[in-house]
């Protein structure tokens, strides 16, 4: 049985780190009057954004936060789908959609902050 993908209803996130990595806070209903919550730190799947010490990259992580609004308690949640263990390090690689069906990744690449890349190859702008 494979244990991904895990999708993560009413979740927010709550920091960009740069273009392609953030902070979310995941949310999950468990029956039984309750939920879980905790904090993970994602990157976007599917996607490669410039460095953050580039003006490229600094544009890319606001246009992300402006997506997203993060840390905004009044936006409306997201869903985020975790469909694989990032390869370096304690991260997940997701898929973000926001309230009106959107897909966070092809936005970024859409607005030119990013470029489409599958984790092989040579990092493309970084």
């Amino acid at each position: 049985m494979d244990k991904f993908p895990w999708t993560w209803p009413n979740s927010r996130i709550v920091r960009i780190i740069d273009g392609d990595s953030f902070i979310a806070r995941m949310t999950r209903d468990i029956g039984f009057h309750g939920e879980v919550q905790f904090e993970q730190k994602l990157r976007l799947n599917r996607i490669n954004t410039p460095p953050l010490k580039t003006p490229e990259g600094k544009s890319a992580a606001a246009f992300f936060e402006a997506l997203v609004r993060a840390s905004d308690a009044a936006s409306p949640p997201l869903l985020i789908e975790t469909v694989k263990p990032y390869k370096f390090g304690d991260e997940f690689m997701a898929e973000v959609t926001l309230p009106d069906g959107r897909n966070v990744s092809d936005l970024m690449v859409s607005a030119g902050g990013a470029v489409y890349w599958d984790g092989t190859g040579p990092r493309p702008g970084g």
